[in-house]
């Protein structure tokens, strides 16, 4: 089943579909909810370790907001972002539940990790469409920021499935 906070999207494959600047909207929408998510998620959350791992990943996603509507701005000079209704691959929204325990912890970030895997899968297409190095490399920066989010949410996701070994961790100190 699919939780409240992740909307599944069109496949990759669907890529050709849309126009560079759809797919630039589509990303800044993403980025936006994955801000979202994560903020939502880090006020759910009492250990001070995965809050603080997870306040990082919001602050991060901003940032590639920030560059995406740069880019945005340069490719389409004066044009508000457009924000089409359809996206590709997984949406994360604001956590608006409430957590009933490590389980659900664990679910949201099983979910996270998957919408991380397919954002760079998103930005490795996106980088096969722009044309300048400039753009490539940017879409490639994000390709791998978006892959280094997931093996964070990974690492932290495999200590929470022991809850007991990471809740013992974090009594130990730095």
């Amino acid at each position: 089943m699919v939780p409240p906070e992740l909307d599944e999207g069109l496949p990759l494959e669907r890529i050709g579909d849309f126009s560079l600047e759809e797919l630039l909207g589509m990303a800044i929408k993403a980025e936006i909810g994955a801000r979202k998510f994560y903020e939502s998620l880090a006020e759910r959350i009492e250990v001070e370790a995965l809050k603080e791992k997870i306040e990082w990943l919001a602050g991060e996603e901003g940032k590639h907001e920030a560059l995406l509507r740069k880019m945005y701005g340069a490719m389409f000079p004066g044009k508000e972002v457009v924000f089409p209704k359809e996206h590709i691959g997984p949406e994360l929204k604001p956590v608006a539940r409430e957590l009933h325990g490590v389980q659900d912890i664990i679910d949201l970030m099983k979910w996270a990790m998957k919408a991380e895997e397919i954002a760079a899968q998103f930005y490795e297409g996106i980088e096969k469409i722009v044309e300048s190095e400039e753009r490539k490399r940017l879409m490639r920066y994000l390709s791998d920021m978006e892959r280094g989010h997931y093996y964070t949410l990974r690492a932290e996701y495999e200590l929470l499935l022991d809850w007991e070994m990471y809740s013992q961790m974090m009594h130990v100190g730095p």
